[in-house]
């Protein structure tokens, strides 16, 4: 799961991801998420396994510089 804070504010208008929507279907979740990690100054997400989707996002978003907080390192056991 993710929480992405876009870098532009304006929450007034949907939005489609062009690059997902236009790709093939079987790459549209990794288009849309770098997508998203490419607009944003933080993104927050929850990750209690190191595979899948957002794990991958996750490591993008490290990759690019971009701050990101996985909630589920907080939660005490």
């Amino acid at each position: 799961a993710m929480l992405v804070l876009h870098k532009d504010y304006n929450y007034d208008e949907i939005e489609i991801c062009e690059t997902a929507a236009d790709g093939h279907f079987k790459n549209a979740h990794q288009a849309r998420n770098r997508e998203m990690v490419d607009r944003s100054h933080l993104v927050v997400f929850c990750i209690q396994h190191e595979s899948g989707g957002a794990w991958q996002t996750m490591k993008y978003a490290r990759k690019q510089g971009v701050s990101y907080i996985n909630v589920n390192d907080m939660v005490e056991e």
